[in-house]
């Protein structure tokens, strides 16, 4: 999966782009994100609608990445925000940002109001349960993050962020 990322274009996935002297693999081929308030830190939930995508997610990348060294950034448009999640880890083959264009959700904006400077990363899987309803399965895969900022259009916060747009826009066609 992921080794085969390099290889595609990026609206099937991901693409390698470098930055300064190092490259990184684009990654939007997940769902979404979704958002858990019942714990002591809320919990960011990357969704997968395939549970082989979660695992090599988790096994190839996230499981590798130091928790210090992990980096969320929301950066905010009118009535949406990209989803923007690195780590500049030294272990080889996990340069990888997972990165989502959204629409503003009032789950979104109570995680902004109740973020308190950390917050858990989880894993889940959408499945249609009945009709048109879906529910998640949860994986108790977890990642505190502290390096969590959110950002207004423009504000780059460092090379990925700003990178990020020229992505966005290849992505979107415009």
């Amino acid at each position: 999966m992921f080794d085969k990322l390099e290889e595609t274009q990026l609206s099937k996935g991901s693409e390698l782009v470098p930055l300064a002297e190092k490259s990184f693999k684009w990654f939007d081929a997940f769902a979404g994100i979704g958002y858990y308030f019942h714990d002591v830190r809320p919990l960011l939930l990357l969704v997968f609608e395939k549970r082989n995508e979660l695992f090599y997610s988790w096994k190839k990348v996230l499981k590798w990445w130091p928790e210090d060294d992990m980096r969320i950034r929301f950066v905010e448009t009118n009535d949406s925000y990209k989803f923007i999640l690195y780590c500049e880890s030294l272990v080889p083959d996990t340069d990888t940002v997972f990165l989502k264009f959204l629409n503003m959700s009032e789950n979104y904006k109570k995680f902004k109001v109740e973020y308190e400077g950390a917050a858990n990363l989880g894993l889940a899987i959408r499945r249609k349960s009945h009709e048109d309803k879906f529910e998640l399965e949860i994986f108790k895969y977890r990642k505190r993050i502290a390096n969590l900022r959110f950002l207004n259009e423009g504000e780059d916060d460092d090379k990925v962020v700003a990178s990020s747009g020229e992505i966005f826009r290849r992505i979107s066609g415009k």
